[in-house]
C-alpha cells in the first residue's frame, strides 16, 4: 500500500536510551522517541526550546536498531513529546513496525486528543496519561476530553500523572479524581510536583501540600501516590 509522503515523516527532537523516570515503570530502561509538536502551552513545560529534525519512518527504525544494539535491551519504546498523538497517522505506521521488531510501546500523552488516540490504541501496550488541571497549566479545562480518552484507554495498562503546584484548585482536583473513579477506578494516579529545568529542588510547602493531596485523593481512589522524576534526581535524560 502506498502512503502519502506526509504520513511517512515526523519531526523528532531526540531519540535516546535512558531510565524511565516516572510512574510504575520508573527505573526500567526505555528507548525514547520525542516528537516536537504540541497543542498545549503548559506553564511548567521544559521541552519547548528543543530543536527538531524531520525523520522518515525508515530513519527512525534505523536509529531504534542502533540504540537497541548499543544500549539495550529496552523494556519499552516510549513515545513522548510534545504530543505524539498529533502524529497519529504516522504512528499508525510506526507502531506496527516497532511491534514487528518485538518492542512494547508506551505512549506518553496529555490525555486530551481522544479521537487521534482511537486510531492507535490497539498498537499501544502502556498508556501514561496526564490529567491537566487548568489551575496549574493555565490552559482551559479538559475534563470531558479526559473522560473520553480514559474510556478508550482503560482496557490497556494505564497510569495517570497529575502535575501539581501550590496553585491547585482543590475543587477542580476532586472533580477530576471523581471522573477517574467513575470511568476507571483502579487506575494508579501519580501526583508529581511541578518543576522546571533539569534539577529538582522541592519546595517544603509543596511537599506538605502533596501529602494533603494524596490523603484527599485516597478517599476517591484506591491507588493515589506521590511521584518523583527520577531523571532529574539522577541528572540524566
Amino acid at each position: 500500500m502506498k502512503y502519502l509522503p506526509s504520513l511517512e515523516r515526523a519531526r523528532i527532537t531526540e531519540m535516546f536510551s535512558s531510565l524511565q523516570g516516572e510512574g510504575p515503570r520508573m527505573g526500567e530502561r526505555h528507548l525514547f522517541i520525542r516528537f516536537e509538536a504540541c497543542h498545549m502551552a503548559c506553564a511548567y513545560c521544559d521541552e519547548t526550546e528543543k530543536k527538531a529534525k524531520e525523520m522518515s519512518l525508515a530513519a527512525i527504525l534505523n536509529e531504534v536498531a542502533k540504540l537497541e544494539r548499543k544500549s539495550g535491551p529496552h523494556t519499552c519504546v516510549s513515545l513522548t513529546g510534545g504530543e505524539p498523538l498529533l502524529y497519529a497517522d504516522f504512528l499508525k505506521l510506526l507502531c506496527p513496525a516497532l511491534k514487528k521488531r518485538r518492542f512494547r510501546i508506551l505512549l506518553e500523552t496529555s490525555g486530551v486528543l481522544w479521537q487521534q488516540f482511537a486510531k492507535v490504541v490497539g498498537a499501544c501496550d502502556v498508556i501514561a496519561m496526564d490529567l491537566k488541571l487548568s489551575s496549574v497549566t493555565r490552559q482551559k479545562e479538559f475534563l470531558e476530553e479526559h473522560r473520553k480518552f480514559l474510556k478508550l484507554a482503560r482496557r490497556k495498562e494505564i497510569y495517570i500523572k497529575v502535575v501539581v503546584s501550590k496553585n491547585v484548585d482543590l475543587r477542580e482536583y476532586d472533580k477530576h479524581l471523581r471522573m477517574v473513579a467513575q470511568v476507571a477506578p483502579h487506575t494508579p494516579v501519580f501526583l508529581q510536583p511541578m518543576s522546571r529545568g533539569k534539577k529538582v529542588y522541592p519546595d517544603p510547602a509543596l511537599m506538605r501540600f502533596l501529602d494533603e493531596l494524596q490523603r484527599t485523593g485516597a478517599k476517591r481512589l484506591s491507588d493515589v501516590r506521590v511521584g518523583i522524576q527520577l531523571q532529574k534526581l539522577m541528572n540524566i535524560r
